[in-house]
């Protein structure tokens, strides 16, 4: 869970309408930026779903399943971090011999404006 529906600092402040609120908000389903403010009804809905689709869920996503017996074989720890897992994406990067090209032609290019700049000030 992400967001309650109240701000995070010292004073929780309701960041929606009271009716937009809890766990089975009024009126029509939540939207989408509603959803980002108030996760409670998306968690009740997975909840109820724990016996069913929730137990397919990757171990990357925001909720997902985990069996008793692995959290029996960390001593019934419930820290997220034990089974969460997490996906690093991979950054491709230029070599500095990439980079330093680039900038010695960004500098050619600077000088050759300053140049052009200097002859319309005579």
């Amino acid at each position: 869970m992400r967001a309650d529906g109240l701000s995070l600092d010292d004073k929780r402040n309701a960041l929606l309408p009271e009716d937009r609120l809890g766990v089975r908000p009024q009126g029509d389903p939540l939207t989408p930026d509603e959803l980002v403010k108030n996760n409670l009804p998306d968690v009740l809905a997975r909840w109820q779903e724990r016996d069913g689709t929730e137990r397919d869920r990757a171990r990357t996503e925001q909720s997902f399943c985990v069996p008793k017996a692995d959290i029996a074989a960390q001593g019934y720890d419930l820290s997220l971090n034990r089974y969460k897992e997490t996906v690093h994406e991979e950054i491709v990067t230029r070599t500095p011999t990439e980079i330093l090209a680039d900038l010695e032609l960004l500098n050619e290019e600077i000088a050759k404006g300053t140049e052009e700049l200097k002859g319309m000030l005579v």
